[in-house]
């Protein structure tokens, strides 16, 4: 019987331990050997049936070799732009329960605290606002929610503009979660960890063979997160049965769903102090919120369908359905202080207030998007072409919510910030919006020679949307705005590979971005009106790859520079907000390493210097040079990242971390009675740089684990998010103790 077998991500391909190649030299020989029996006698003779056993490597590596960001499998050295991949190994050494803590290996990146119509990740990438740019699996996911890696076989970053890809947003990067699918094989994984704070998870990924070519594959979460407060907390259940028929063979289809459901107790953080401009410096465990408003529940679920097909070796076609469902619901309060101007000390018996901050909303997404990849030569020249189509269609039905009860002005102190409501909620509708987005595209890679290769792209969208608001007493329909827009988006590089080892590239990269791409439009022209243009964006990046230690590493460095127009403020629920800036760009340099050194040594590493600035504001409906100069919020000018592991014996690896985050800002622009002024960063708010660190300690046998994480080892106190009025602190110190079982 001829068995086809498709290898785990999971199982490491380089060094293949003794008992595999033991089995693979078996399984080459055994034809051969059929044969000279064969050659013996003429009788018909039954073979005797080899079972051949691998034993799966027990550690995976640090070093991804290709990506699928492209749309196709490429080798990160054919990629002109800098690529970061966070490997389930990186994310399985750390304890990763969220992608804050995935992303904090990505240098560059940093979060905004929750608000501003939003919840879930927000994502700031390389200055810029990626709230529309995440992915999962090429397919955009940007609905709001707190994403989780239990279901993630790697986390891909493709950093600069890269519209021609993905259509609309990609102005810092796309962050792409790519899903664990099922294999010819059979593997079962469990663990569980328990902590400080009330802590615990449980999960479990089991594979199992259905035939030759079909398996199905589950993966299952539980999570309690809680606090050193006692109150706030996050609860997370997830469980992602996945399908696949055809493994091995030219057509293959696999369908998926996941499921994510969150019931979280939320806190907002702290208000900043006047005089000192960081937030009030008081204990972690001490909680500020209103408790009575303080709950955030969301549900996820997608579904996805994928089929490819290979025409031949060099040709395949790939199509991915997909339909999403998240509905949210957030209630919870804003810390403020009371009567405490600046000169004013903040002590524990400042007044202090709250706000509510209540919404929801019911988003849905179906996507279609049909691929064809092909390898084909023209004369001396070799291509490699990636051509498709695609379809999204987007909705949210947005509501407001209402406290039934007046929420007092001040409720407690900075001291003893204890406060209930008690009251009821009622809710009003807010706003509607539905897109469509039909796109054509088309990449082509040409090896010019075994040297030079030259990559080009164009892409066209064309993105219809109509956006309602209502009154949020009556519920009449106040206003209707809707819009047509279509724009190109172009790629282009030059990749020069004087050895197999290093790789050296220019890449360009532009970017439309129309005004209705993220359920908002800007109506403060009118609500019959959208004067707002699309935005506009360039990207210019020179860059190197080079492999180390016979390729189980590499190291790459970039130098960049993104500039960006019109920049809306694409806050959700907020459509009488127009734009940030007029004009902006960021100039940057990044370096970046990550895999095995030696036998024993593992390391990922990066490192990005910014000079992100506001080249030119906006304020009433007109530019303004009120901020030119100032740094864009939320961007710290240096950020730095390195973990690395060592293998003390065969079975024991000790591993430690830093992370370093600077300087960033809640506000870069000021006003006086509405009206702007020239901007000082002496009189901005802002939360201080610092440098985190993290160890571990595990024991590893082949069929189970015992994995020690120390978190925030020195106790350090740090802001790790933070928006206009308000900063998030980062957990204490977090002892998490795992025990895992495999087979």
């Amino acid at each position: 019987m001829k068995r086809h077998l498709t290898p785990s991500a999971a199982i490491a391909q380089k060094k293949l331990p003794k008992k595999m190649m033991a089995g693979v030299l078996a399984v080459s020989l055994a034809p051969g050997l059929a044969l000279a029996d064969d050659a013996k006698s003429s009788d018909t003779a039954q073979l005797e049936t080899i079972k051949v056993q691998a034993e799966q490597a027990p550690r995976g590596s640090y070093n991804a070799a290709t990506t699928t960001l492209g749309k196709q499998k490429q080798a990160l050295k054919d990629v002109p732009q800098a690529v970061s991949v966070v490997t389930r190994q990186l994310i399985a050494d750390q304890g990763d329960i969220n992608m804050k803590d995935v992303l904090k290996n990505v240098s560059g990146i940093t979060f905004v605290a929750g608000e501003g119509g939003r919840s879930g990740d927000s994502i700031i990438l390389r200055g810029f606002s990626a709230f529309g740019d995440t992915y999962r699996d090429g397919q955009r996911d940007v609905a709001q929610y707190n994403r989780d890696p239990f279901n993630d076989e790697r986390v891909e970053v493709l950093k600069g503009a890269s519209s021609m890809l993905f259509g609309r947003g990609s102005t810092g990067g796309v962050i792409n979660q790519v899903s664990k699918t099922p294999f010819a094989g059979e593997q079962v994984e469990v663990s569980g960890t328990i902590g400080n704070n009330d802590f615990h998870r449980e999960t479990a990924d089991i594979n199992q063979a259905l035939s030759d070519t079909a398996a199905i594959r589950l993966n299952v979460m539980n999570t309690h997160d809680g606090s050193p407060d006692g109150i706030s907390a996050q609860e997370r259940f997830g469980i992602a049965p996945s399908i696949a028929f055809g493994l091995g063979e030219p057509t293959t289809v696999v369908l998926s769903h996941m499921h994510m459901k969150e019931n979280n107790t939320p806190m907002l953080g702290v208000p900043f102090d006047p005089n000192t401009l960081q937030p009030i410096d008081v204990p972690v465990d001490r909680y500020y919120g209103l408790q009575g408003m303080n709950s955030e529940d969301i549900t996820a679920d997608i579904s996805t369908v994928r089929a490819t097909h290979k025409l031949d070796s060099k040709h395949e076609i790939a199509a991915q359905l997909r339909v999403g469902r998240y509905d949210r619901q957030v209630i919870v309060s804003q810390p403020q202080l009371r009567n405490s101007p600046a000169g004013t000390p903040v002590t524990d018996a400042t007044q202090l207030g709250y706000s509510g901050k209540l919404r929801g909303s019911l988003n849905e997404t179906q996507s279609l998007s049909v691929d064809y990849n092909g390898k084909f030569d023209t004369g001396s020249l070799s291509h490699e072409l990636l051509a498709g189509v695609e379809f999204t269609r987007e909705t949210q039905n947005a509501y407001s919510i209402r406290a039934s009860s007046a929420i007092p002005n001040v409720v407690g102190s900075v001291g003893d910030p204890e406060g209930f409501y008690t009251g009821g909620y009622t809710r009003h509708r807010s706003n509607d919006f539905v897109t469509r987005n039909l796109a054509a595209y088309v990449t082509d890679t040409v090896a010019l020679n075994q040297q030079w290769k030259v990559m080009a792209g164009l892409r066209m969208d064309q993105l219809e949307g109509t956006y309602k608001t209502y009154n949020t007493t009556t519920g009449l329909q106040t206003g209707e705005s809707k819009r047509d827009d279509r724009g190109l988006s172009y790629r282009t590089g030059l990749i020069w590979q004087p050895t197999k080892a290093s790789s050296y590239y220019l890449g360009y990269s532009s970017l439309m971005n129309p005004s209705g791409e993220a359920y908002q439009f800007d109506l403060s022209a009118g609500l019959s009106t959208d004067k707002q243009q699309p935005e506009r964006n360039k990207h210019y990046e020179i860059g190197a790859k080079w492999d180390l230690a016979d390729g189980d590493a590499t190291l790459r460095a970039a130098v960049f520079r993104t500039e960006k127009l019109n920049e809306r403020n694409t806050d959700a629920l907020s459509p009488d907000v127009a734009i940030l800036y007029a004009k902006r760009h960021t100039d940057g340099v990044e370096v970046e390493v990550a895999g095995r050194l030696s036998e024993k040594w593992e390391v990922f590493a990066g490192a990005t210097l910014m000079d992100p600035k506001i080249d030119q504001g906006w304020a009433n409906n007109a530019p303004t040079d009120a901020n030119k100069g100032a740094v864009p919020k939320y961007t710290p000018k240096k950020t730095a990242n390195i973990w690395t592991t060592y293998k003390v014996t065969d079975k024991v690896t000790a591993g430690v971390g830093l992370y370093y985050t600077g300087k960033r800002y809640a506000a870069d622009s000021q006003s006086v009675n509405g009206q702007p002024v020239k901007f000082d960063a002496n009189k901005a708010r802002f939360a201080p740089s610092y440098v985190r660190a993290d160890a571990m300690l595990s024991y590893e046998e082949r069929k189970y684990n015992v994995r020690l994480n120390v978190n925030n080892l020195t106790n350090k106190k740090y802001y790790d998010a933070l928006y206009g009025g308000h900063a998030a602190a980062a957990a204490p110190r977090e002892v998490q103790l795992t025990v895992g079982y495999k087979y």
